[in-house]
C-alpha cells in the first residue's frame, strides 16, 4: 500500500510535464501584467467605494432613526394586568 504501479508513475510524470509546460506558456504569454493592472485597480477602487458608501449610509440611517432596542421591546410586549 502506498506504492505506485508503473502505469500510475507514468501518469504522474506526464501530468507534471504538462503542468510545467502550461506554466511556462502562461508566464511567457503576450498579456503583460501592466495590461491587467488598471482594470484591477479600478475594480478595487469601485469595491472600496461601495463598501464606504454602504457603511456611511448605515451610520447615517442609524443616527437618523435613533433605534432604541430596549424601548422597542418594551412597547412590543402586551400590557400587564
Amino acid at each position: 500500500m502506498g506504492r505506485l504501479t508503473p502505469e500510475e508513475r507514468r501518469r504522474v510524470f506526464v501530468a507534471q510535464q504538462a503542468r510545467r509546460q502550461m506554466l511556462t506558456r502562461l508566464q511567457s504569454a503576450p498579456i503583460a501584467a501592466e495590461c491587467r493592472g488598471p482594470r484591477r485597480a479600478q475594480g478595487r477602487l469601485f469595491k472600496t467605494a461601495v463598501i464606504v458608501t454602504l457603511l456611511g449610509g448605515g451610520w447615517f440611517a442609524y443616527h437618523a432613526v435613533e433605534f432604541h432596542v430596549l424601548a422597542s421591546v418594551v412597547e412590543a410586549l402586551p400590557p400587564r394586568l
